[in-house]
């Protein structure tokens, strides 16, 4: 039998598993209201409940976005400018690049009064306003994000439920909607090109330099690289695949080509209908297609499994949106089965929830994913 960091990676290159590999991703609402429907006293102590929470619930890592394993994240220490209020400092690290982000009840929200959204012209952005900020961060002191000793390096590399990640600030898409704001991102790719140029290229020179410094101090000793880009909506891409293949995709060449020169494992997480990218990134060389929204335009499990199947491994699959919120345990089990179905035991596919799963799902929607998962081993 398998130790499930042996079946994950299995999965991930096309090798036969045991079984197919399951995550669990949920809000923290969610984790809670679990952690006590299994008796745990501490149910709010997710880092130290972690191991037996997804023993007890029968997954194979607690993930969390753009990572397989939530607890095992790294980044490197910063010494810069804090949040001013009534901003946070989210752990994605987007407010040392000057985003601001707020508290939410389900999770934070990015990209709150974008710093770059009264500007008009592209000689209104300083020059290098991004990679002056790269002074502020320590990459030889590469740190657990949850700042617990519990899962310090040391503490977790040689276990068999974490994978050591790293990964972020490379979200170029979502950086630059994040700094001008969305819709005046996606007008000025339109519209008002020089000054969306100016952000992209600004963005871009940020992310592969921070990649690089992160790479360089800690590639030798993780095992995967996860970043994320909600380039989609449920309806289909945001912008034209042109202004994809000219602006985005160069760039995702070059950071994945530096992050397989380190031999890790590269994992994009994507919501929404992306099927006219997909193909480009496949070609990238990306290894992980997260998170499989299966409620969103064309992504059924069947149509994924035709165009992507046998070219890169997904990770999601079982929709939180309509499935695991209003359906029967049966016809959650039915939708484990027909990943079963499709995929088999030869690779390819990390079950899990298609996003967090959210407060309101009865418990025995829940469980019945995971037992589904062993009635059909």
């Amino acid at each position: 039998m398998l130790e499930n960091k042996e079946r994950i990676f299995n999965a991930i290159k096309f090798k036969t598993v045991d079984r197919i590999p399951i995550t669990f991703r949920a809000t923290e609402i969610t984790a809670i209201k679990l952690m006590k429907y299994f008796g745990f006293q501490n149910p709010a102590d997710f880092i130290g409940n972690r191991k037996e929470f997804i023993k007890q619930l029968g997954a194979d890592m607690w993930s969390s976005g753009s990572r397989l394993d939530k607890f095992s994240v790294f980044l490197p220490g910063y010494n810069g400018p804090n949040a001013r209020e009534p901003y946070i400092e989210d752990d994605q690290y987007y407010y040392t690049i000057g985003i601001n982000t707020a508290n939410s009840k389900i999770s934070p929200f990015y990209g709150v009064n974008p710093p770059l959204a009264n500007i008009d012209h592209a000689s209104d952005i300083e020059e290098g306003f991004l990679t002056s900020r790269l002074k502020y961060y320590n990459f030889s002191k590469m740190l657990n994000r949850y700042g617990d000793n519990r899962i310090s390096y040391e503490n977790i590399k040689d276990d068999d439920d974490s994978i050591i990640s790293i990964g972020n600030l490379t979200t170029v898409f979502m950086s630059c909607a994040f700094l001008r704001g969305t819709e005046n991102f996606l007008a000025d790719m339109a519209a008002n090109i020089k000054l969306a140029e100016k952000i992209i290229n600004e963005v871009s020179d940020f992310c592969l330099e921070y990649a690089n410094n992160e790479l360089e101090a800690f590639g030798d000793k993780a095992q995967y690289y996860g970043t994320w880009d909600d380039v989609a909506g449920q309806a289909g891409i945001l912008f034209s695949p042109q202004l994809f293949r000219k602006y985005f995709l160069p760039v995702y060449k070059k950071l994945i080509e530096n992050v397989k020169k380190h031999n890790l494992v590269f994992g994009w997480h994507v919501c929404g209908s992306v099927h006219e990218f997909m193909p480009y990134m496949i070609d990238a060389g990306i290894d992980v297609f997260d998170v499989v929204q299966t409620s969103a335009r064309n992504m059924d499990l069947e149509t994924i499994y035709r165009l992507y199947g046998k070219n890169v491994c997904i990770h999601g699959g079982i929709d939180v949106q309509k499935v695991l919120l209003n359906k029967k345990p049966k016809d959650i089990k039915d939708e484990v089965r027909k990943i079963y179905d499709l995929w088999g035991k030869k690779g390819g596919v990390i079950m899990a929830p298609s996003h967090m799963i959210l407060p309101e799902t009865p418990i025995e929607n829940i469980l019945a994913v995971y037992d589904a998962v062993y009635d059909l081993n």
